[in-house]
C-alpha cells in the first residue's frame, strides 16, 4: 500500500467520521429550539448530506486497502495487527450495508433498525481503526530499526 492509498484511507475515514458523529449528536443527542422543528439543531441536514456524499470515497479506499493491503496479508499468513484488522473488515460489510439500507428503506421499524445496526456498527469501526493504526506506530519502528528489512506493503509501493 502506498502512502497516498494510506492517506486516501486515513483522510476519507475522518472526514466520514467525523460528519457522522456531528451528524449524530445532532441528530439524537440535542433538543430543538423549536418543538415544531423537523430537525434537532440547524446543521442536521448538511452534516447528513456531507455523511452520504463523503461516503463513496471510504468505499472505494476500503476497496484500495482490500486489494493492496488485507488481501495480501491474509494470503500470507501475516500475524500482526491482525485481530484489529479482522475486526475491521467483519465491521465493514454490516457498517456499508446499513448506512445504504437506511437510505433505501421504507418501512419505519425497517430503518430504525438500520440506523441502530448503523450507529452500533459505526462507533465499533471508529474505535478497530483507531487500535489498528495505534497499534501500527510502534510495530512499523521497531521492526524497521531492528531488522532493516522493508515492510512488507514497500515492495507494491
Amino acid at each position: 500500500m502506498t502512502r497516498g492509498e494510506a492517506w486516501l484511507f486515513h483522510i476519507s475515514n475522518t472526514l466520514v467520521s467525523a460528519t457522522g458523529v456531528a451528524y449524530a449528536l445532532a441528530a439524537y443527542c440535542g433538543d430543538p429550539a423549536d418543538p415544531y422543528a423537523l430537525v434537532n439543531h440547524p446543521l442536521q441536514p448538511h452534516l447528513q448530506h456531507a455523511h452520504v456524499a463523503l461516503a463513496p470515497a471510504l468505499v472505494f479506499a476500503l476497496g484500495v486497502i482490500w486489494t493492496r493491503h488485507a488481501q495480501p496479508r491474509v494470503r500470507s499468513g501475516w500475524k500482526p495487527r491482525r485481530s484489529s484488522g479482522l475486526a475491521l473488515l467483519a465491521l465493514a460489510v454490516p457498517m456499508l450495508l446499513s448506512g445504504y439500507f437506511i437510505q433505501i428503506a421504507v418501512e419505519p421499524e425497517w430503518r430504525s433498525a438500520w440506523v441502530g445496526v448503523h450507529l452500533v456498527t459505526s462507533a465499533l469501526w471508529i474505535l478497530a481503526t483507531l487500535a489498528h493504526v495505534l497499534r501500527n506506530i510502534p510495530l512499523s519502528a521497531r521492526s524497521v530499526a531492528s531488522s532493516g528489512a522493508p515492510h512488507i506493503d514497500d515492495a507494491r509501493a
